[in-house]
């Protein structure tokens, strides 16, 4: 349940940039703070805050965040190491979260607040000063609006889509005189989604270029327009919390938001050097073995020997690594693990020698996987340079438009995605009705997975490692009711932000928790 604090004030800690205070109560003077009025006088200081607020913000994504202990959550990929909370949120049964001091990875829990937050001060400082008149940035000054809306949307809907409540913040409130009431999540979407469509109708007024410094590349007028829209289809689906707030979305405005949107993969150069928009955790995905096993749980789904079925029957502190035969030749081809070694799959290999992490039986011999992802179709990179990564795909895009055919009962639709990935990689094309002659993906239950299992199937294996916020298993499987029973549903208010509003921590998630997941489709 969304936990209402009556009459909170806004917590500043994690808003303290310029010219802001971190107080509790706004309304008390400190004769320490800056001025900003004074500080961004200047109207180059203006603009390179706002400018520096989309890498701000995108720090989210790095391994700090939560992004690597969410594929855990949500078996896109498992490893048995402390870092980054994998191993503490990736327990069975599910852990609920630790928020309070000295609490297991809370920094991993917390971080996204910060980041977003301190990206949202930013872009308010900066824009109040324009709209107060106190700067004027000439011809730039609709970039830097534009611009500014739009990382008001990203910082916004990210904070709706991972915690249960959060604080809408923009130039239009003065936090010396006003008081900002914690929202639910729903209302802080509906805030997103506001600001994007505000850099939409932006766009439409003037052309302009963003500098490569800004977003690693320059992006035109028409570009940031695309990817707002993109943004929103992606955030109006997200943002569910279950399989009812995923189909209740409203997906004729998706699709719109997809047609309006990118027409060409969109990546980011996210290299460590001398680029500043580093991104390390794809490196710890794509490039380590022993950081990025298979999860069995699902990708167990492709074998069609019986092992999975029987490693899914055997109890959970006595399960092994099993062997995937399967005709999706994704997956490594051969009867045994030699054949396997020799011919691997377009998308995952057998790890072996030192990149095989069978350590730590006391973190659950269940993580241990023959399998791990190198396949690196978008990119190139090594363990220090992540290089140019995908940030929005059409693969995802084309998805949303098939889930939302699925959702109005256009199967041929449906098919229609599924085949143009299914035909690829080994696998018989499937049709309206969801014949599924390769069986492919083969469910615990030993049944053959119909349409709806194929769609997901090959969504899954085509966005592996990507999505919103990198995260795009954890919020599809979030709202397609798919994961382990007692993975957190969202993330409480951080507990430094509840001490500042004189009100208790509280923790989420958990078998039998609030707000952790009930037992999932697959049965786990």
């Amino acid at each position: 349940m969304w936990r209402r604090i009556e009459k909170a004030r806004l917590g500043l800690a994690t808003l303290l940039l310029i010219g802001v205070v971190g107080c509790v109560d706004l309304e008390v003077q400190n004769p320490n703070a800056p001025d900003a009025a004074r500080a961004l006088s200047n109207p180059g200081d203006v603009e390179s805050l706002i400018a520096g607020s989309f890498n701000r913000w995108l720090r989210i994504t790095r391994s700090g965040g939560p992004t690597m202990f969410l594929s855990n959550v949500s078996g896109e990929h498992v490893a048995p190491w402390g870092n980054f909370g994998m191993e503490y949120y990736g327990r069975i049964p599910r852990n609920p979260t630790a928020n309070g001091p000295g609490g297991s990875n809370v920094s991993n829990l917390n971080d996204a607040w910060t980041q977003c937050y301190r990206a949202i001060a930013a872009v308010h400082d900066g824009l109040k000063q324009i709209a107060d008149g106190a700067v004027d940035l000439g011809d730039d000054e609709l970039r830097a609006k534009a611009y500014g809306k739009f990382v008001q949307g990203l910082a916004h809907g990210s904070v709706a889509l991972l915690y249960d409540s959060g604080f809408v913040y923009d130039e239009g409130i003065d936090p010396a005189t006003t008081e900002v009431l914690l929202q639910d999540y729903s209302a802080v979407m509906s805030a997103a989604l506001g600001y994007l469509d505000e850099a939409i109708t932006l766009t439409g007024t003037g052309t302009f270029t963003i500098p490569e410094t800004w977003m690693s590349h320059t992006v035109t007028s028409d570009v940031l327009e695309d990817l707002a829209y993109s943004w929103k289809a992606r955030f109006r689906t997200a943002v569910a919390r279950t399989p009812a707030e995923r189909q209740a979305a409203d997906w004729t405005e998706v699709v719109s938001d997809v047609n309006n949107g990118i027409t060409t993969q969109f990546d980011i150069d996210q290299s460590c050097w001398p680029h500043v928009f580093c991104e390390d955790t794809i490196a710890w995905y794509r490039v380590v073995a022993g950081w990025s096993m298979q999860n069995n749980w699902v990708a167990g789904m492709a074998d069609q020997s019986g092992a999975y079925q029987a490693w899914m029957n055997t109890p959970t502190l006595d399960k092994l690594a099993f062997l995937i035969i399967t005709p999706d030749t994704r997956w490594p081809q051969g009867p045994d693990e030699a054949t396997q070694l020799d011919n691997p799959g377009e998308y995952y290999t057998v790890t072996q020698g030192s990149s095989r992490i069978w350590s730590r039986p006391d973190r659950g011999t269940w993580r241990w996987s023959y399998y791990w992802q190198p396949y690196q179709p978008f990119f190139d990179l090594t363990i220090n340079d992540a290089g140019p990564v995908q940030w929005v795909m059409m693969e995802e895009m084309e998805a949303l438009k098939a889930e939302a055919a699925y959702y109005s009962n256009d199967m041929g639709t449906v098919a229609a995605y599924v085949n143009m990935t299914r035909d690829l990689h080994g696998l018989a094309e499937t049709d309206a009705a969801g014949t599924n002659t390769d069986c492919v993906p083969k469910l615990p239950n030993g049944s053959c997975g119909d349409l709806w299992e194929m769609f997901k199937w090959e969504k899954r294996l085509d966005t592996q490692f990507a999505g919103p916020l990198r995260s795009g298993w954890y919020f599809d499987s979030r709202g397609w009711g798919d994961l382990m029973e007692g993975s957190l549903l969202q993330f409480p208010v951080p507990y430094r932000e509840m001490q500042l509003l004189q009100a208790q921590p509280y923790d989420l998630g958990g078998v039998g928790g609030d707000w952790g997941a009930p037992l999932g489709s697959y049965g786990y």
